[in-house]
């Protein structure tokens, strides 16, 4: 029998030699949209459409008649001279489902920017490459 382990009161998960789990998706996606928000190029465009969201059944139907589709990206970049990019946060070690692997080929085929990342710093790199955020700033 193996003795169960104490725990310090007043010791962090870090001090006590376990990693803090990684950040949700949401958390990422909404650090990133913050960050978005401030430094966005002003000929650009974005918004998130909330095809993920727990519904009830119904509710569920009515989205699809009015059009939802699986597999779209969680942020969409609209720019000057026709410009498209499409953004997906995953979770840390998350993979794409079959309909956003599907979509991620349709709009590369399109010669849209597509990005699937789980890292925040990448995400915000990839932004600047493509103008969409203007530079001058580093996340700390």
């Amino acid at each position: 029998m193996t003795a169960a382990r104490q725990l310090h009161l007043f010791k962090s998960r870090r001090q006590r030699g376990q990693a803090p789990p990684p950040p949700s998706e949401f958390a990422s996606q909404a650090f990133l949209v913050s960050v978005v928000r401030r430094w966005l190029d002003p000929h650009w465009r974005f918004c998130h459409v909330a095809n993920g969201e727990a519904r009830s059944p119904s509710a569920a139907r009515r989205c699809r008649r009015l059009g939802v589709v699986a597999g779209w990206p969680d942020l969409q970049f609209a720019g000057p001279d026709k410009q498209m990019a499409f953004l997906e946060m995953k979770r840390r070690g998350g993979r794409l489902s079959d309909a956003q692997a599907a979509m991620r080929d349709h709009l590369e085929g399109c010669g849209f920017a597509y990005l699937c990342t789980d890292d925040v710093n990448q995400a915000i790199a990839w932004l600047k490459q493509h103008g969409i955020l203007r530079g001058g700033f580093t996340v700390q």
